[in-house]
């Protein structure tokens, strides 16, 4: 089962955000779109994939989804599901707090 994480920040992760994220950790991985944007993934050098970016949805009440993460920030207004692969060794995880880092937002686990 792929690890289930989610972006938590004032500004939407955007593909670019992504594509820069993932060129400065994996300068040979790859942007991969599906089902018109709504997925995206970037997958490393080797063809394997590393971290899979839903898309961002604004957070209509706040208090309510922070109770869906453990140790919520003390605010955030949108709200990006992000899974990382069965059998992921770090890298997928290490990529997820690249974007969080990038836009200025944290990655937590769901509860």
């Amino acid at each position: 089962m792929p690890t289930e994480l989610v972006l938590l920040s004032e500004v939407e992760a955007t593909n670019e955000a992504i594509i820069r994220a993932g060129a400065e950790l994996h300068p040979e991985g790859t942007f991969l779109e599906y089902r018109g944007g709504q997925i995206r993934q970037f997958v490393d050098g080797t063809g394997q994939a590393l971290l899979a970016v839903y898309r961002t949805r604004p957070i209509s009440i706040p208090t309510h989804a922070a109770r869906m993460v453990i140790d919520p920030p003390q605010s955030f207004s949108l709200w990006t599901d992000l899974t990382v692969p069965y059998g992921d060794q770090g890298k997928g995880r290490e990529l997820a707090e690249a974007l969080a880092t990038a836009i200025g937002g944290v990655i937590k686990d769901t509860t």
